[in-house]
């Protein structure tokens, strides 16, 4: 966006509109994934309003864990109108999760000396929500039997192919829409770099597009939206559940990847090789409705939390962002 033809909108965002205690480094540093990107000490949201019109919000901090404030730049090629600006700052609340309200977890993790040493590690730590639950379910078929640092590369060539571009002084792809993937050439996707997941990520897109009512499933009880996200092409009870976690905020969901079964095993199991079932029924049983919060947090920086408690772990978490430590 040249000077001449961008139109700018400031939004301050503190404690009226975010619940304490909230961490925006946390957010900068980690599970940055397109078409979200970091500048030094910006998150850079591209958003897709109901319109349907492209906005890059900026979005800055200078609060404190315990007294959040945060400064969003709206920018767009047309001129931004008051509903423009409120859709943007909702959007923007939803995916950092302003709203959302930590401390009955705290309490619950309190009686628990593993997640309370992660707590403290990762103090504030809110996860960030996809803008659609299409965006996330996407998200996850690309995280599918993969390390987080190949994820960032898939969703980031998706936006650079597929994505409706914003020039704002560099270009920003946004991410694809569900009628540009169901459209694509299979060889193009595949050209992503996104293996077997090609037919999958066109397959979901299709679903869509045929009338698949995928924002409709954030509304119903977590089984009944498990089982109709599962009828997707790719989409297992893995994808399923990380999918309600980070598409739909759905906290009273956790997933069993290897990761999150290695942490439960030697975390809670003194290391047994318990079985799934058992895994998912002590998740179920100890966490409750919080089960969501509960993957966030032992499942990020676990080898660094881990040597507060004296336990080895020999897993590597994934989340931060490797170009910003």
């Amino acid at each position: 966006m040249g000077s001449a033809d961008v139109h700018h909108a400031e939004v301050i965002l503190d404690g009226s509109a975010i619940v304490d205690p909230y961490d925006f480094g946390f957010q900068l540093r980690h599970y940055v994934v397109a078409p979200e990107s970091r500048e030094d000490e910006s998150l850079i949201e591209i958003v897709r309003l109901p319109t349907g019109r492209l906005v890059r919000v900026e979005i800055v901090s200078d609060g404190t864990v315990e007294a959040p404030r945060l400064h969003l730049a709206i920018a767009s090629h047309e001129p931004l109108s008051p509903d423009d600006v409120e859709q943007a700052r909702e959007l923007i609340s939803w995916r950092l999760g302003l709203a959302e309200d930590l401390r009955p977890f705290y309490a619950l993790a309190e009686a628990d000396p593993v997640l309370s040493a992660s707590v403290e590690h990762n103090f504030g730590a809110k996860g960030k929500s996809s803008f659609t639950l299409f965006d996330g379910i996407i998200d996850v078929i690309c995280a599918q039997n993969t390390a987080f640092r190949r994820m960032y590369e898939m969703r980031a060539n998706l936006a650079r192919a597929f994505g409706d571009p914003i020039d704002a002084g560099r270009v920003y792809h946004a991410s694809p829409t569900p009628e540009q993937l169901a459209t694509a050439p299979l060889e193009a996707i595949r050209a992503c770099k996104v293996g077997y997941r090609d037919r999958f990520i066109q397959g979901v897109a299709r679903a869509v597009m045929d009338g698949f009512d995928l924002e409709g499933v954030k509304r119903l009880p977590r089984e009944q939206a498990r089982a109709e996200i599962m009828r997707l092409p790719g989409v297992g009870p893995y994808t399923a559940d990380l999918g309600l976690i980070i598409g739909a905020r759905r906290q009273d969901a956790l997933f069993l990847d290897v990761y999150m079964k290695e942490v439960l095993r030697t975390f809670y199991f003194d290391g047994e090789a318990a079985p799934d079932e058992e895994l998912a029924r002590f998740a179920e049983a100890r966490w409750g409705p919080h089960r969501g919060f509960a993957w966030l947090y032992l499942s990020t920086n676990t080898e660094a939390w881990a040597e507060s408690i004296g336990v080895p772990f020999r897993l590597k978490s994934g989340a931060l962002n490797e170009a910003h430590p």
